[in-house]
C-alpha cells in the first residue's frame, strides 16, 4: 500500500469512528441537556408548524420558505436525540401538537394573532424567532459538547437570518 492509500484508508478509518452511529455509543448528556435538547425539538417543530399554517392563511412567502428550513433544523436537533439516545417527543404529533402543552398553547395563540393580517402574521414570526434565538442562547450557556455546540451555532444563526425575513 503506497502512502497516500494508507493516509486515505487512516482517514476513513478515523472518519466512520467518529460518525454519529460510534459516537452514540458513547456520548450521554446531563440531566439539564437532555432536558433544553427535548425542547428544543419540540421549539423547531413549533416555528415549523406556525409557518407552515401561515402561509396556507397568508401566502407569504417568507413563510413557506422559513418552515423549510425549520424542518432542517428539526432534523439536526433529531440527529442530536439520535446520538445521545434521548426519545424525540415530536415523532407522530400532527401539526399544532406537542407534548409541551405549553407550546401547544403557545401555537394556538401565535396562530390566532398571525390570521388578523399579513403584519400581524409577520410579527408572529418575529416573536418566535426572537424566543428562539433566546433560548438557543441560554442553551449554548451549559457548555455543551462540540457536536451539539455546532448544531446550536447554526440554528442561532439561522434564526437571526429568519428574523431579518421577517422584519424586511
Amino acid at each position: 500500500m503506497n502512502t497516500t492509500t494508507a493516509l486515505i484508508a487512516g482517514g476513513l478509518t478515523a472518519l466512520i469512528a467518529l460518525s454519529p452511529m460510534a459516537m452514540a455509543q458513547a456520548a450521554t448528556a446531563s440531566p439539564e441537556l437532555t432536558k433544553q435538547l427535548v425542547y428544543l425539538v419540540q421549539e423547531e417543530k413549533l416555528a415549523r408548524d406556525v409557518y407552515t399554517t401561515l402561509y396556507a392563511k397568508t401566502g407569504l412567502r417568507q413563510f413557506t420558505n422559513i418552515a423549510g428550513a425549520e424542518q432542517t433544523h428539526m432534523s439536526q436537533v433529531q440527529g442530536l436525540l439520535a446520538t445521545y439516545g434521548i426519545a424525540d417527543p415530536t415523532i407522530g404529533l400532527p401539526v399544532g401538537s406537542f407534548k409541551d402543552a405549553s407550546l401547544t398553547a403557545l401555537y394556538k395563540q401565535l396562530v390566532a394573532s398571525g390570521s388578523a393580517s399579513s403584519t400581524a402574521a409577520l410579527a408572529a414570526g418575529v416573536a418566535v424567532e426572537k424566543k428562539d434565538i433566546a433560548d438557543i442562547t441560554t442553551m449554548m450557556k451549559l457548555n455543551p459538547a462540540a457536536d451539539i455546540s455546532a448544531v446550536l451555532v447554526n440554528l442561532r444563526n439561522g434564526s437571526q437570518r429568519h428574523l431579518a425575513a421577517f422584519t424586511r
